[in-house]
This record gives structure tokens, sequence and C-alpha cells, in this order.
């Protein structure tokens, strides 16, 4: 088991493609000594992402999406250009102009956030927090929490976020929105069956 307590689950139509294209911009490696491929940090803290076959092209926002960490104003920029020249492109969920964050997508079309540089006492590593939509986000945080290591750091009422307890690792924030989530999928460590 990983320190988080949970893996990121990609269902694409090319799963070494995509693996390969995350690799490369969050400077992890793939490991392919698995049945479907999985990126993994270079070195702790981290979230595995597994690539798994789908028949499926993506169609609509995911239901989950990553947060990318950024330590500084030029690191932020050094990203940014990193993710547009690997392929990644612009994209507007609704997120207005006034956010601290860049929305993108990866080559399938998966959203991600590029955060602006922010003050934590987290090691969080290259993926700041995995981030699922959710209708009820007390009661989808209180089903993790009993069931895995990871326990509640930040309450609001449109957001719980949970993290390891050795505070190391991304978090796992479920943000009271609703996305359809047919592409990327968050499960516990240790079960077969996709959050």
């Amino acid at each position: 088991m990983n320190g988080t307590g949970f893996t990121v689950e990609f269902a694409t139509a090319r799963p070494m493609r995509l693996a390969r294209w995350w690799a490369q911009v969050l400077d992890w490696t793939v490991d392919t000594g698995s049945p479907e491929p999985v990126v993994r940090p270079a070195g702790p803290p981290g979230v595995p992402l597994l690539f798994t076959a789908a028949s499926r092209e993506k169609t609509g926002k995911n239901g989950v999406h990553l947060d990318l960490r950024s330590e500084s104003h030029e690191h932020e920029r050094t990203m940014l250009l990193r993710l547009f020249n690997a392929g990644a492109r612009f994209a507007d969920v609704g997120q207005g102009e006034d956010v601290p964050w860049v929305v993108m997508t990866d080559p399938d079309g998966n959203e991600l956030c590029l955060l602006e540089p922010r003050k934590s006492d987290v090691d969080t590593g290259a993926v700041h927090s995995v981030v699922v939509d959710s209708a009820d986000p007390a009661l989808d945080a209180q089903r993790w929490t009993e069931t895995t290591p990871l326990i509640a750091v930040h309450r609001e009422p449109h957001l719980v976020a949970l993290h390891a307890p050795d505070r190391t690792g991304p978090y796992l924030e479920f943000l009271n929105a609703h996305g359809p989530g047919t592409k990327l999928r968050v499960r516990p460590q240790g079960t077969e069956q996709p959050e």
C-alpha cells in the first residue's frame, strides 16, 4: 500500500501513451511490471496513477481531476510551459477568471489544474490534491476515513479534505460539484471496486 491509501485510475484507449505523457510532465516513472501501466513518483511523496484500457473516448467533464502543485511563481511558469509543450491545452470548465489556478486538459481531455504557489506544512509532491466531485462531501469523506488510514484535515460546507496521517502525499478532496466521472476514478488501495 502506498502512503496515500488510494490510487487514481485513468480509463483510456491508449494506456501506455497516456501513462508516458503523465510520467513526462510530472517527472515520474512508468512501472510496466503490472498488467496495466502505473505511473509512480521517483520517490515519496505521491500517488500512483493507474492506466486501464477503455473502448470509448472521454466525453464531458470528469468527476475526478488532479491539482498540480507549484513551488514558486517561476516554477508555476515552468510547469505551465512543460504542460503546454507536452500537449496539454487550456480549458474552461466554468472556473471564471479570478481563480488561483489554470485549468488544462491532458491529450485525452482529462481536466487538471495547475495551482498558484501556496504555503503548506504538508509535503504533497507534484500532485497537490486529487479532487472528487461529490453530492455530499461530508458523507463521502466519512466513508473514506472509516475504511482507509486517511484523516479529515479541513472541513467546509462545500469541501472536505483528507490526508495521510504522516502529512505527506496529496490531499484527497471531496468538492460539492457534479461530473460524470467516467474516465477517472479514485479507489482505495487493496480494493478492486473503483470509487
